[in-house]
């Protein structure tokens, strides 16, 4: 009691103790994570990127690409992709409109309008509004689309955005073109440029030359000191900038696979299921309760299983159930429950109203009110059946059929959700019909029915072959005890060793990889290297990626700039060899040419060299029989008739020649065909503009710290 009354006279001094250690806390945290703390994901010539807008860049884009790929959902990889693809957007929109703006390219009012609705419309325009049984561009399809533009009753918000961010896109697409062509058409060829062209490409050398390949020296007759990797390095280290920093790794994989009590444990329930899956009546419910994958209730026609299954299937009677099988990494058991004879294709078209509460989300109406516009629109299009298309194409809510004036082509029998496929099947062709579903209320006309094959509704039950909680937990327990005790780059070399495990490489990660070999998802891994608190030989803990588990160690970081000589060196090593055999090459046909300088003599000294006769062009830099040999084409084009010139280091070997003759071109005043190739090299790599701004657009690049 004595004890809780002294804390109760120090009350307020124990509140102030207990907020300062908090406001410390909170301070040291901040300190702590002071400069990566930012709402800001990047930064392009001086302009930041709030990553509030660019996430909402991000999510229009994703939804874009929901769309054109007709999925409700995007892979963890697609995600990614649309993640760098909006990045490379909103770079290359910064560093372009400063040169737009700067150059005064833009695009008015009028002109845009004139590339939606006039008589020669953007190519995305035409590839919109087409008619669909003509397949040609409809130019009232614009007009009728642009009027009703803000009438949601019309153009859903969804068709709005999209056509917002294609006349967006047709903006950029113009103004992109004509600042190619200002470029390109800027570009300007004087006739003496032209003629020195003219005069490299066909003016010819002739030569006698003998080379002696490197290969003529074996690695071990000459010896590489670290002195000569540093000679190497400091002449040659304009070649070794890195633009971006890169990470090397190794790294195990702890995959679980099933143990013998998984095994064992699957089986028992295999036998189980067969055994109960024979005398249940309610075959949907047992299905639905015991089996990995919920009751499929599609029709089947022959060729849908593996070729085994499927023979046995079609074979089997009504009713009986198969022994287990293993397909596609499952085991499985089967039950014919159905057979009958059905088309294998059907044709529809459909206009569809939606309401409040079902997947179509853009839906406000009741149902009650969907029921009655539906009852309406049914009216008028049995009265009148050619109104179903422009119906279709207006009031529809299906955004996909609705640019195909609601016409659906052909599907597989049991691919549109039950009771469409239902009323598709059971109607006549030229049926129009009114039916409910998920989606709300279809108006549908029946287009085509192909001829019926028979087809069989088959019940499964599926046990996944995957390892159990504990052999999963095992593995974890493994790769932790691994991570944990081979916490340095010698040790987890060392054990990968005496374990045999299979050691995987990832050099060269840039910052914005998402995968590794073998991993299509390893993002957590990558941003583990660049975290500036993991220095070279640091082991990781152990990374989840996709059920596997991984143990990583950084090998190498290698910052933006001159890559350091340690890192380069097993790199660089056959060009320091190769300079050590050239070294040795020029002493030796030095020091003969020191007695007589003769090319004969290189061939006494090297038997199997000889001498070739060649012509050599000085813009191609080819010596025939030898390869690409910028240096000696050099030497060639600045020696003196009949003198011998060498020996010369080259690329390839160690060179010596004797120059022939200078075969001249043809004299000519028309170098029109020269500046003709020269425009179009340029022109060609205008293309690389965009590249070359934004090197020079100094961009900070802060998406590691969200991604």
């Amino acid at each position: 009691m004595a004890i809780i009354g002294e804390i109760r006279k120090h009350y307020w001094l124990l509140v102030a103790i207990i907020g300062v250690a908090l406001l410390l806390f909170v301070l040291s945290d901040f300190q702590r994570k002071n400069g990566k703390q930012t709402n800001t994901i990047g930064t392009v010539a001086g302009e930041k990127i709030a990553i509030t807008e660019f996430n909402k860049r991000v999510d229009e884009n994703t939804e874009l690409q929901k769309a054109n790929s007709n999925k409700g959902n995007l892979s963890a990889e697609e995600n990614y992709q649309v993640r760098q693809q909006t990045w490379n957007q909103v770079v290359n929109e910064i560093v372009m409109n400063k040169q737009y703006d700067m150059l005064g390219v833009s695009v008015s009012v009028e002109e845009l309008d004139d590339l939606i609705r006039g008589k020669n419309p953007h190519q995305v325009i035409e590839q919109s509004f087409r008619d669909q049984k003509t397949g040609q561009f409809e130019p009232k399809l614009v007009t009728q689309f642009l009027q009703n533009l803000d009438n949601p009753e019309m153009v859903t918000p969804e068709n709005k955005q999209r056509y917002l961010q294609m006349e967006k896109y047709i903006k950029s697409d113009r103004q992109s073109t004509k600042y190619n062509s200002l470029i390109t058409k800027a570009f300007y060829v004087p006739t003496a440029f032209a003629k020195r062209n003219y005069n490299e490409s066909n003016t010819m050398a002739q030569v006698r030359i003998a080379g002696i390949p490197y290969q003529t020296v074996s690695d071990s007759a000459v010896k590489v000191t670290d002195a000569d990797y540093e000679k190497y390095y400091a002449e040659n280290k304009y070649k070794f900038k890195q633009d971006k920093p890169v990470r090397d790794i190794d790294y195990v994989l702890f995959e679980p696979k099933m143990s013998a009590e998984d095994i064992t444990l699957l089986k028992s329930n295999i036998q189980k299921a067969y055994d109960e899956f024979m005398v249940t009546t309610d075959v949907a419910g047992f299905v639905n309760s015991t089996s990995d994958n919920r009751y499929d209730s599609t029709w089947h026609r022959r060729g849908t299983f593996s070729p085994n299954i499927d023979s046995m299937l079609f074979n089997a009677p009504l009713g009986q159930v198969s022994q287990p099988v293993e397909d596609n990494g499952m085991y499985r058991i089967f039950k014919v429950v159905d057979r009958q004879a059905k088309p294998d294709s059907l044709k529809a078209s459909h206009i569809l109203i939606s309401y409040a509460g079902t997947p179509i989300q853009t839906a406000t109406r009741t149902r009650e009110a969907a029921s009655k516009l539906a009852d309406s629109i049914l009216n008028v299009v049995q009265k009148t059946p050619a109104a179903f298309e422009g119906i279709a194409g207006t009031i529809s809510d299906d955004e996909t059929a609705k640019t195909k004036l609601g016409d659906l082509g052909w599907f597989a029998d049991g691919a549109m959700v039950p009771e469409f496929n239902e009323a598709v099947l059971k109607g006549s062709v030229g049926d129009i019909k009114k039916v409910e579903t998920q989606f709300g209320y279809h108006i549908i006309k029946v287009v085509g029915k192909k001829d019926p094959s028979t087809k069989i509704k088959v019940a499964s039950v599926d046990f996944g072959m995957e390892p159990g909680s504990r052999t999963i937990e095992a593995f974890y327990n493994d790769a932790s005890n691994f991570s944990a005790t081979n916490n340095t780059q010698e040790k987890f070399e060392k054990a990968v060793k005496d374990k045999g495990l299979n050691l995987r490489n990832a050099p060269k990660l840039a910052e914005s990889d998402n995968t590794i070999p073998g991993l299509t998802s390893a993002r957590e891994v990558v941003r583990w290297s660049f975290n500036e608190e993991t220095e070279k030989g640091t082991v990781s803990n152990v990374f989840d990626v996709e059920g596997t588990y991984v143990v990583a160690v950084l090998k190498n970081k290698v910052e933006k700039g001159i890559i350091p000589l340690e890192i380069l060196k097993e790199q660089i090593k056959p060009s320091v060899i190769r300079e050590k055999k050239a070294e040795y090459l020029l002493k030796k046909v030095n020091d003969q040419f020191a007695k007589a300088k003769d090319m004969n003599a290189v061939l006494q000294l090297f038997p199997g060299t000889k001498i070739d006769t060649v012509d050599v062009s000085f813009a191609s830099a080819n010596i025939p029989n030898y390869g690409h040999e910028a240096k000696v084409t050099g030497q060639i084009f600045s020696a003196k008739k009949a003198q011998v010139v060498g020996p010369i280091q080259g690329e390839q070997g160690v060179y010596s020649f004797i120059l022939d003759n200078m075969k001249e071109p043809p004299a000519t005043t028309d170098f029109e065909n020269q500046k003709k190739q020269m425009a179009m090299y340029f022109q060609s790599r205008a293309g690389m503009l965009s590249n070359i701004l934004q090197e020079k657009a100094d961009i900070k690049d802060n998406r590691l710290i969200f991604y």
